[in-house]
């Protein structure tokens, strides 16, 4: 990836984790920056969620999506 940007940060590993999982499934490749650090000593800072300056607008419209609930799907 030539330029990153940081498209979201994370305190919990869990959601820093299940954010990338939800980029990459969109082929949008990510980096999780801070990740060994957040393994090895919990709370010592953020995780950041990077990706290519390209997928900017793709990764936060995403990652701004909340998805379908539980209880739409019930319904339709």
């Amino acid at each position: 990836m030539a330029n990153v940007v940081t498209v979201a940060r994370f305190t919990e590993p869990l959601e820093a984790e299940m954010a990338k999982l939800r980029l990459e499934s969109a082929g949008i490749e990510v980096l999780l920056s801070g990740e060994n650090a957040a393994i090895m000593e919990p709370g010592l800072g953020s995780l950041e969620l990077q990706v290519s300056s390209d997928d900017e607008a793709d990764a936060r419209a995403i990652l701004a999506d909340p998805g379908e609930t539980t209880e739409a799907r019930k319904t339709s």
